[in-house]
């Protein structure tokens, strides 16, 4: 056992202390005592494979460890990790978390992505209408502070970095509240954080002014009337989901009937809505949380997102008894849904007999009305105008870029929508398993257009351009 007491903190030594954060070595009683350029010595009461592990993980450097008396660690910890360099560096961590608080919220960012890039760097990425935009880097240490600051503020487990964590925390800017959900993933031995801003229900936007024309939402919302109507919402994650199911929750008068959610997380807080988390550590799924908001006579049930075949097979039992439901699904379109579904499990017997309607989207962005600048459309274009009936002029607009857009040539996003109606004929194509190519067949007869018509729609009155379409859809889609 080496002595510690004459510890002090010399070059070297804080040379060390500067690869450990001082969370880390407080939490698990690990002095660093030198480091030569390759090797990192460091004292600790015992000396266990975990421990080795996280250290290299960690620190990304051979590490040879000192037995000592814990006492003694904790006693020389403080010289190694002075009070008023804490305070400072705390200081720092703070003001450039605040700095990224509001670059974020000043773009209308509605995710901020914190990721490693070396050993204790990183740098911070704002997702703006859908694309990832570079903010800034974080140097050496600072990234990993910040990150430290996040979860004590989010409620995290501090001494946790190689497990997941989700967790919230608010944030005040300008004299508003804005409540972020924090995930944490284990990245290289650091841990990458995204931030998504959650919406208030109060300032969830209608159907109309999400981009969902008349007669579509005409479609939508007679459907979501019917007693015991499921109502699924389907598309790719980022593509706006949970917003229109708020939407479509706001359709409800709260006051009359009762009304239960489950969610993985909870995005929004509604009230005169009973909202139950997925923990699946304490034992809640989807399917346990279910199962218990029936027995709380709902009349409306919304369920976050359909991934198993028991909560699959729960809703649709819920929906026969009449209980109204609104979901998510993870599918490419409406089409796809009643296969996904079967895929999942469902009883396509029972899914032809439940399934009201499928609504299928994307979001894209909108060009800046200031810097657009006109443009032609494609033959493509015209000619998947000309088979469905929709009449396009030979101009179009594109994106340019000024100051007002931080040029790109783009601010906020419109869904694009196709609305697929569960008729008796579409319901027996179900249960026999038709392909979707034939169900198409089926709705287009009944008035169904592949959500690409939508976005051709937007394209024409000049709020997107068909670059952004392609980015999202094909051509071929409306094959």
């Amino acid at each position: 056992m080496t002595d510690a007491s004459g510890f002090h903190a010399s070059p070297t030594q804080r040379t060390a202390a500067a690869l450990l954060s001082r969370s880390f070595a407080y939490e698990a009683d690990v002095l660093p005592i030198s480091y030569d350029g390759t090797t990192l010595t460091v004292g600790v009461s015992a000396a266990g494979p975990e421990l080795l592990e996280e250290l290299r993980q960690q620190t990304r450097k051979t590490v040879r460890t000192i037995l000592l008396p814990v006492r003694e660690i904790r006693e020389c910890l403080k010289q190694a990790y002075p009070p008023a360099a804490t305070r400072d560096a705390d200081s720092q961590a703070a003001q450039a978390l605040d700095e990224i608080f509001s670059a974020a919220i000043g773009s209308y960012a509605c995710d901020v992505h914190l990721e490693p890039t070396d050993a204790r760097a990183g740098r911070v990425r704002l997702d703006v209408d859908g694309v990832l935009q570079h903010d800034r880097q974080l140097e050496s240490g600072l990234f990993e502070r910040v990150v430290a600051l996040l979860k004590v503020r989010s409620n995290m487990n501090t001494g946790e970095s190689r497990l997941p964590q989700d967790g919230r925390l608010a944030v005040t800017f300008d004299g508003r509240s804005f409540d972020v959900r924090t995930s944490t993933i284990p990245v290289g031995g650091l841990e990458k954080v995204v931030l998504r801003f959650l919406q208030r229900f109060d300032l969830v936007p209608d159907l109309e002014q999400l981009g969902m024309g008349s007669e579509l939402m005409a479609r939508y919302q007679r459907a979501l009337k019917r007693p015991g109507a499921f109502c699924v919402i389907a598309g790719p994650t980022g593509s706006g989901k949970s917003t229109t199911s708020y939407a479509s929750l706001q359709t409800i008068d709260l006051s009359h009937v009762n009304v239960c959610s489950v969610e993985d997380p909870i995005e929004c807080q509604v009230p005169g809505i009973a909202q139950i988390a997925v923990n699946e550590r304490a034992g809640i799924t989807f399917p346990v949380a279910l199962r218990a908001l029936l027995r709380q006579n709902p009349h409306q049930l919304f369920i976050g997102e359909m991934r198993d075949g028991d909560t699959v097979s729960i809703a649709l039992q819920a929906s026969l008894t009449g209980i109204s439901l609104i979901t998510t699904l993870h599918a490419r379109d409406a089409l796809r849904v009643p296969t996904r579904l079967a895929e999942l499990g469902a009883n396509r017997s029972t899914l032809a007999s439940s399934l009201t309607i499928a609504v299928s989207q994307r979001l894209l962005r909108m060009l800046c009305r200031r810097c657009k600048i006109r443009s032609s459309i494609s033959s493509q274009a015209l000619a998947v105008g000309r088979r469905y009936g929709l009449a396009l002029g030979a101009e179009a607009w594109e994106a340019q870029g000024c100051d007002v857009c931080d040029y790109s040539g783009f601010q906020g996003r419109v869904g694009a929508f196709e609305v697929l109606e569960i008729r008796p004929e579409l319901a027996a194509a179900i249960e026999r398993g038709d392909a979707p190519a034939d169900l198409g067949k089926i709705a287009f007869v009944m008035g169904y257009r592949p959500m690409i018509v939508d976005a051709l729609r937007h394209v024409a009155a000049g709020i997107t351009s068909e670059g952004e379409l392609l980015r999202h859809l094909s051509f071929e889609d409306a094959e």
